[in-house]
């Protein structure tokens, strides 16, 4: 039947190259609804979040199927994939650095031609390289995604390790010196070394390893495991069970402890970018009950905290949205009369966290989320100074530090006043540098890459204030070749944007957007409300019932790019992923007269019932929950999928899930897609893509991801007319 059905869609996908004519798969429709603050919303594609459901697993296999046979199909889609490879090729070698650690330099290399990034370690800049794991050697024939902490001494290293695309795996250690795992196997758990040790860890255990399933939202418990002895005698240091009047439910509790200091902090974790911290004694860790007392609350606006011995050093925006770092004694904290040592002003804000080294607090400052520039804060004097460096592009300064599986940098001080220097721009391929504070001294030997792109001297940007609906000036990012732009609106644009959580889209070159740039397309990121780039009043004018300025910004670039003859109507592709799926959704209900192409990658496209998702709870302090009557309509105006309407003549849609996703379940793209499917007045395709083998951030391997990037492009140039991407008649 199978077979069937492919050799009629392969039929079919002839046929359509050229009358634009879609037979989509047949999708039921079921008499289901909510009924909210006494109006009922119709969901008659509710059956697909049944994902266990074999109807529903088989609707989700003939959707990749009649996808995959129309997009395979595409003239100059294995011509991309070429392209892909060969520059990626031009490229000796590509570094993520870890950690600086015992003296030893921790990172992750990969080789021009290799699939994965590579765990090693050299002693000292000069040392010789030491393969410490292949994620591709681990099992015969299996891929892994790790991420990697160092212990504070470099003796030892925690493996987050799991299948490729599951993301909920198993914690595995590396003896360093022996170059070989423990014995030590923590299952279905995400942990870090408590700074300042190489036995302890601490560690989030999850139920299950079902991405799935909505008991890993809530009651994780957070537990202290010591090398050599059996996980099944680990101590609870955390849980809601234990602390339920300072833990909700659907909070991580995510203990820290710091080097040479004489406290632990608790930190329940969600995206609540305010945090609510407690600390402790580090006495207390092994007691079996631990004394927390409140340090700060939500009110005193805490983004970002690095103590250093009793001095507590945080970001905050309180009092000032462009940020300022300060700090207070722990002895006797007073988080309100803390003294300011660095702060953002005018259009300059201080931009996430901060690092620490022997002698200095490094953090950066931008402007519009495009300009960057490094400074140092000395313990000793207090002084302030800017890193000057001779660097094109942006430059981010850090201390070396190691990252745990949560994300949160855990700083490892100390030991010298050696940073990391971060060189990236939307025309300056992404690179690291050492530099050493004291002799301010720039090394290139030891993380930095050699690039060999042709055309990067015709790769031009441009940066734009845009005004919006009500007259917010926004910021708009043009990148082109300067060799091929026309300005009479004849070249494709493809537009990304994001908006949420406060991020900042800084710029990045990546090599995957040449085979784009020197086919003439332009590339154009909106530096959307909701997002960081403007500080903390920009996140805030993108959040909950002021979310509509987030799509309304991006619409608003759209048309000023049209109307400057940058691109045109038919010509004009949008992108967008993950919370960035709410700006696209919304984009193309909104105003789909704008837009050729979107192509939105596993988007959270369905906000009224993104709550009742594995990841929909911890979410709930940015988007808002269905249960408070102000906060719920904020939501249904967020969702794309109850904004479709009948015979609207929307865009062509590609639509991609992993179906390992636990970030957003693969059934809120779905229902989009099914309903588009069934709604759209227009002859433009819609397809749903699901990736079977890869979870919320795509593929694992380089050749899945340069398919991946390929399939999408040759989707936005076959759509926006691109000649050689055209079937023939």
């Amino acid at each position: 039947m199978k077979k069937i059905l492919l050799l009629y869609w392969a039929i079919v996908c002839t046929l359509c190259g050229s009358a634009q004519t879609w037979h989509y798969p047949p999708t039921k429709t079921v008499d289901s609804a909510d009924t909210y603050f006494g109006v009922t919303y119709p969901d008659p594609y509710r059956w697909l979040e049944d994902m266990k459901n074999p109807e529903v697993e088989m609707w989700f296999k003939t959707q990749a199927d009649y996808t995959n046979t129309h997009l395979t199909k595409i003239p100059g889609l294995d011509k991309l994939i070429s392209e892909l490879k060969r520059l990626d090729n031009l490229q000796s070698a590509s570094y993520m650095p870890v950690a600086k650690a015992g003296g030893k330099y921790f990172y992750q290399k990969r080789l021009s031609g290799e699939q994965v990034y590579k765990l090693y370690y050299r002693q000292g800049a000069n040392g010789e390289e030491v393969l410490l794991f292949d994620p591709q050697k681990y099992t015969e024939g299996k891929t892994y995604d790790y991420s990697p902490s160092v212990s504070s001494d470099g003796s030892k290293i925690i493996l987050n390790l799991s299948e490729v695309g599951t993301e909920i795996g198993d914690i595995h250690i590396i003896d360093v010196a022996a170059g070989k795992l423990l014995p030590d196997i923590i299952p279905h758990s995400g942990g870090w070394f408590a700074v300042g040790s190489n036995i302890e860890i601490l560690y989030l255990e999850s139920k299950n390893y079902d991405v799935h399933d909505t008991a890993n939202a809530f009651d994780l418990l957070c537990k202290l495991h010591v090398l050599g002895t059996p996980a099944s005698s680990d101590l609870i240091i955390a849980s809601s069970q234990i602390t339920p009047e300072i833990l909700p439910r659907s909070e991580y509790p995510y203990v820290s402890l710091f080097k040479d200091c004489p406290y632990m902090f608790l930190r329940p974790s969600s995206v609540e970018k305010n945090l609510t911290l407690y600390y402790a004694s580090v006495s207390e860790l092994k007691s079996g009950h631990i004394h927390w007392k409140p340090l700060t609350t939500k009110a005193d606006e805490v983004k970002y905290f690095s103590p250093r011995g009793n001095d507590f050093y945080f970001l905050t925006s309180k009092g000032n949205p462009q940020f300022k770092i300060a700090k207070t004694n722990l002895e006797n904290p007073d988080i309100a009369r803390a003294t300011t040592i660095a702060e953002g002003k005018d259009d300059w804000g201080i931009e996430g966290g901060f690092g620490q080294t022997k002698d200095y607090l490094v953090f950066n400052k931008i402007r519009n989320g495009v300009i960057a520039k490094p400074f140092v804060y000395e313990f000793k004097t207090g002084k302030l100074s800017e890193i000057n460096v001779p660097l094109r592009g942006n430059i981010y300064g850090d201390g070396f530090s190691s990252i745990n599986a949560y994300g949160w940098s855990e700083a490892i001080p100390g030991q010298d006043n050696e940073i990391l220097l971060f060189n990236s721009g939307w025309t300056t391929p992404l690179n690291f540098y050492s530099y050493d504070l004291q002799s301010k001294k720039l090394y290139t030997d030891i993380f930095t890459a050699k690039y060999n792109y042709s055309n990067l001297e015709n790769i031009v940007d441009e940066e734009v204030e845009v005004t919006s609906h009500d007259g917010t000036p926004v910021p708009l990012s043009i990148v082109y070749d300067k060799a091929k732009l026309k300005k009479d609106g004849s070249n494709i644009c493809l537009m990304e944007g994001y908006g949420a959580y406060g991020i900042t889209y800084g710029p990045g070159f990546g090599v995957e957007y040449l085979p784009l740039l020197n086919r003439g397309v332009i590339l154009a990121w909106a530096h959307v409300r909701g997002g960081g780039e403007k500080g903390n009043d920009w996140h805030i004018a993108g959040k909950k019932t002021t979310k509509p300025n987030t799509w309304k910004d991006f619409n608003a670039c759209a048309e000023y790019l049209i109307k400057n003859k940058y691109t045109s109507p038919g010509k004009f592709g949008i992108t967008g992923g993950s919370a960035g799926g709410i700006l696209i959704g919304r984009a193309v209900t909104e105003r789909p007269d704008l837009y050729k192409v979107a192509i939105t990658k596993v988007g959270a496209l369905n906000m009224l019932r993104f709550e009742h998702t594995t990841n929909g709870p911890a979410n709930i302090p940015e988007f808002g929950t269905v249960k408070d009557s102000v906060e719920f309509y904020a939501l249904l105006e967020m969702d794309a999928y109850q904004h479709i309407q009948e015979g609207v003549k929307y865009p062509s849609q590609l639509i991609t899930t992993g179906w390992n996703d636990p970030r957003v379940d693969s059934y809120i793209p779905a229902k989009f897609a099914a309903r588009m499917q069934g709604a759209s007045g227009s002859q433009n395709p819609v397809f749903l893509d699901v990736n079977y083998a890869s979870g919320h951030f795509g593929g694992s391997t380089v050749d899945e991801r340069f398919v991946q990037t390929a399939k999408e492009y040759a989707f936005l140039l076959w759509q926006c007319g691109d000649p050689d991407f055209q079937f023939k008649k």
